[in-house]
C-alpha cells in the first residue's frame, strides 16, 4: 500500500525508477492531511457519543481543514529506501513522549475535577483544552507510529499496544485497526530468509 507519512515505506513502481524528494508543500500537505484524518474520526466518534457539545464542533472544525488538501493534483509520496528498525523506534519514542503529556493533562483535568466536587468549583473546565489538545496530539503521533513500517513481528504488538486491544480497536478505532492487520498480513505474507542468504 502506498502511504503518506514522513517516513515511507519503498517499493518502486517499476525497477530503476527514480522517486523525488519530498517538497515543503508535500510535507505541509502530510500534516494537514494527519490532522484532518484525526479530526474527522473524532468528530464522527463524538456525533454518536456527545452530539453538539462543545468537543464536537470543535473536531468538525478542525476536520474541516480537509479544504485545503489538493484534489486534482495527486501525487505519490514515499522514500526511495526499504524500511528500517531504527524508523519505528524512533516513532515509537515520539509515542511514548506524547503518551507521557496526555496522561500528565489527564491527571491534571482529573484532580481539577475532583476538586471542584468538593467545592463547587471551575478548575476542570480551564484544563479541558489542554486534555484535549494533548489527545488530539497523541491520536497523530499514533497514526504516525501506525504507517511507519516494521521490520519485527513483535512490533506490530506494540502498535496494537499503541491503540488498544483489537477487539475494542475494530469497533472505535477501525481505521487504526484496519492498518495494522493490514502490515500483520504484509509481514506474515513475507518469505522467509534462509541462514545461508541472511549470511550473504
Amino acid at each position: 500500500m502506498a502511504r503518506i507519512a514522513r517516513r515511507g515505506n519503498v517499493r518502486a513502481i517499476r525497477p530503476g525508477l527514480s522517486i523525488p524528494q519530498q517538497r515543503d508543500e508535500d510535507n505541509a500537505c502530510i500534516t494537514t492531511a494527519r490532522l484532518v484524518s484525526v479530526f474527522a474520526a473524532s468528530a464522527h466518534r463524538l456525533a454518536q457519543s456527545a452530539p453538539n457539545s462543545e468537543d464536537h464542533y470543535v473536531a468538525e472544525h478542525m476536520a474541516g481543514m480537509g479544504h485545503k488538501l489538493p484534489r486534482n493534483n495527486l501525487r505519490l509520496l514515499v522514500t526511495p529506501q526499504q524500511p528500517k528498525e531504527e524508523w519505528f523506534r524512533l516513532a515509537y519514542k515520539d509515542y511514548c513522549v506524547a503518551k507521557g503529556v496526555r496522561d500528565l493533562a489527564e491527571a491534571r483535568f482529573s484532580r481539577a475535577w475532583c476538586l471542584d466536587q468538593w467545592d463547587k468549583g471551575d478548575r476542570a473546565e480551564a484544563l479541558r483544552s489542554e486534555r484535549d489538545r494533548a489527545q488530539a496530539a497523541l491520536d497523530i503521533v499514533i497514526l504516525d507510529a501506525l504507517r511507519t513500517p516494521v521490520t519485527r513481528k513483535w512490533d506490530i504488538a506494540i502498535k496494537q499496544q499503541m491503540v488498544g486491544k483489537r477487539e475494542w480497536a475494530a469497533k472505535y478505532r477501525p481505521e487504526m485497526q484496519a492498518i495494522i492487520d493490514e502490515e500483520a498480513a504484509r509481514l506474515a505474507s513475507k518469505p522467509r530468509r534462509s541462514r545461508k542468504e541472511a549470511g550473504k
